[in-house]
C-alpha cells in the first residue's frame, strides 16, 4: 500500500536570521512521532519555504502547518494553496491553540495544544476515510474543526506526562531535515513555574514537565555523534527548575568527559534561582552562558511585569554571581509597559550599564494572544481576535511608527529615542565581550544572515510601501 505522503510546513520568514536560526524542534517531535509509530506506512517531509513547489513535486495527502501568531498570515496563505490543491489541512502551533476562531475555511482541523498524539490520531482518521469527516473528527480531543459551517471545539487533550511530569514516552526530535550547525538547541521540558504576563510559551504548556537526566546525556550524545555539535543552547524556558534533575546531569555529564571534550552548554533561567552553589555546579559542566529575563531596572515595573517574586536587587545579585564564576550572563530587558515612564526606563539603562553583561535584549512589549497584556490590550481596543497578525511582526526599529504600543505614560517618539539609545548600548556591551564570548563560533553565519535579512528588509520597504515585514514575501513561494 502507498504510504501517506505528509508534508509539514513551518511558518517562518526564511529571511529573518531570529527565525531560522535554530532547528524548529517542535515540528522535529511530530515527525519522529509518526516515523516511530508508522514507520512506513507515511512518508513525511519538513520544510520551512518553497510551499507551492514542494506541493507540486511531493503531492501530499495531509498537508499541515505550524505557526505563531505574528506568522499566522503566512499560514492562512500557505493553507489556501494547499486546499485549492484539494488537499487536507491541519494547522498548529501557538497561535491556534489560543485563537481557535481563527481557524479559516481553506483549514480542516486545528490542533490545540501538544501535537504529538493528535497528529497521530489524525493521520489514522485520514487512513481509514481518504479524508477528514467531521463525523470522524468529533472523537478526536485537542481539536477545532468544521461543521456544518460552524467551528466545533472537541475536549482537551490531557498533555504528555501530566501525571507522572515525565516527557520520556516522546521519542528524540527527528532533526533529519533540518540544518544542525555545531552550535545547535534542546528542548529538555515543557512549562514553566512562572507567569509573566508578557509571556506566552507558558500559556501554551500548562504544566512543567521534564525529560529525565539519562534521555537528555543520549540526545546529547547523538547531536554530538552524528551530527558534530559541540555546543547545546537549552531553549528549556526555566532549565534549571528542577534541582535534582540538574545534579543528576551533572553526574552524567562529568562521567562522559563532555566538558574535557570541550563540549560547552548555554541555558536560560530565573534570576531567583541563581546561586553560588549553583553557578559552581553550571561551571563544572561548562556552561559558558546563561540567560535571563530581567526585564527592568525599576522594581514597580518589574513587579507589573513578572510579579512580587522578582526583585531587582536578586537580579543584579545573580548578573554578579554568574559573572564571578565565569559564566557569560545575558539579559533581556522590556520598555513599554502601560504605565512605564521615562524615568523608569532610564533606571534600566543604568542597570544595564552598571552590570557586567554580556549580551542584552531590548524589546518593547508586545500583546501576545493568551496572555494578560493582550487582554489589557484587547480590552482598549489595540488588538482584537480578527486582526492582521503581520502587525505583530513590525520591526521596532524599522518602523517604529507602525508598531503596536500599550504604553500610556511615553508617546512614540519618546519611546523610540529610548530603545535606540539601549540598543546602542547593547552593541557597545556585546564589543567589549565579544573577544572572549562563546557565541564567537557563530558570527560568520550570523553575519552572513544578517546580510540576507537587511536586504530583504529594504526590498520589503521599498516594494511593499513601508508595511509589514511579511508583506515582502513571496507566499506562493
Amino acid at each position: 500500500m502507498e504510504p501517506t505522503r505528509i508534508l509539514l510546513v513551518n511558518a517562518i520568514n526564511p529571511f529573518v536570521e531570529a527565525q531560522n536560526r535554530y532547528p524548529a524542534l517542535g515540528l522535529g517531535y511530530l515527525v519522529s512521532m509518526l516515523r516511530r509509530e508508522m514507520a512506513s506506512e507515511v512518508d513525511v517531509r519538513l520544510i520551512e519555504w518553497g510551499v507551492e513547489d514542494q506541493i507540486k513535486d511531493f503531492k501530499p495527502h495531509l498537508f499541515c502547518v505550524s505557526s505563531v501568531s505574528q506568522n499566522f498570515q503566512l499560514a492562512k496563505q500557505y493553507a489556501q494553496t494547499a486546499a485549492e490543491a484539494g488537499i487536507p489541512v491541519i494547522v498548529g502551533g501557538y497561535h491556534i491553540t489560543e485563537v481557535p476562531e481563527n481557524l479559516t475555511q481553506s483549514m480542516d482541523v486545528g490542533v490545540i495544544g501538544e501535537g504529538e498524539y493528535t497528529l497521530l490520531e489524525l493521520v489514522e482518521v485520514f487512513k481509514a476515510h481518504g479524508s477528514l469527516p467531521s463525523s470522524a473528527l468529533a472523537a478526536v480531543d485537542g481539536i477545532v474543526y468544521w461543521e456544518a459551517g460552524e467551528r466545533v471545539q472537541t475536549q482537551n487533550r490531557e498533555v504528555v506526562g501530566k501525571s507522572t511530569r515525565s516527557l520520556d514516552e516522546l521519542p528524540m526530535p527527528d532533526r533529519d531535515m533540518m540544518r544542525v550547525r555545531p552550535h545547535s538547541n534542546m528542548l529538555t521540558s515543557r512549562g514553566c513555574p512562572y507567569t509573566c504576563s508578557f509571556c506566552a510559551s507558558t500559556r501554551f504548556w500548562p504544566n512543567i514537565r521534564y525529560f529525565s537526566p539519562e534521555v537528555m546525556i543520549s540526545e546529547i550524545k547523538h547531536l554530538r555523534d552524528t551530527y558534530g555539535v559541540r555546543y547545546i543552547t537549552f531553549h528549556d524556558d526555566l532549565f534549571i527548575a528542577n534541582v535534582k534533575r540538574l545534579e543528576a546531569l551533572h553526574e552524567l555529564v562529568m562521567s562522559e568527559g563532555l566538558p574535557q571534550q570541550g563540549f560547552r552548554f548555554s541555558c536560560a533561567s530565573s534570576a531567583t534561582r541563581i546561586t553560588d552553589d549553583m553557578a559552581r555546579m553550571l561551571k563544572e559542566m561548562n556552561f559558558v552562558s546563561v540567560s535571563m529575563g530581567l526585564e527592568s531596572g525599576n522594581q514597580e515595573v518589574l513587579t507589573r511585569l513578572k510579579g512580587k517574586a522578582f526583585k531587582v536587587d536578586i537580579n543584579q545579585s545573580a548578573v554578579e554571581t554568574l559573572n564571578r564564576h565565569g559564566i557569560h550572563p545575558h539579559g533581556s530587558f522590556i520598555i513599554g509597559e502601560r504605565e512605564e515612564t521615562l524615568e523608569q526606563m532610564q533606571e534600566t539603562y543604568d542597570f544595564i550599564k552598571g552590570m557586567p553583561l554580556s549580551l542584552v535584549n531590548i524589546y518593547v512589549l508586545t500583546p501576545m494572544p493568551g496572555t494578560p497584556v493582550w487582554h489589557e490590550a484587547k480590552a482598549r481596543g489595540l488588538v482584537s481576535d480578527d486582526m492582521d497578525w503581520d502587525q505583530l511582526n513590525i520591526s521596532f526599529e524599522l518602523d517604529w511608527q507602525r508598531v503596536i504600543l500599550v504604553s500610556e505614560a511615553v508617546d512614540r517618539r519618546d519611546l523610540h529615542r529610548m530603545y535606540l539609545k539601549m540598543k546602542r548600548l547593547r552593541l557597545l556591551k556585546y564589543a567589549k565581550a565579544v573577544a572572549g564570548h562563546p557565541f564567537q563560533m557563530d558570527l560568520v553565519d550570523y553575519a552572513k544572515a544578517k546580510v540576507v535579512e537587511r536586504a530583504y528588509r529594504l526590498k520589503s520597504r521599498v516594494f511593499s510601501g513601508r508595511g509589514t515585514i511579511n508583506q515582502g514575501l513571496d507566499r506562493r513561494a
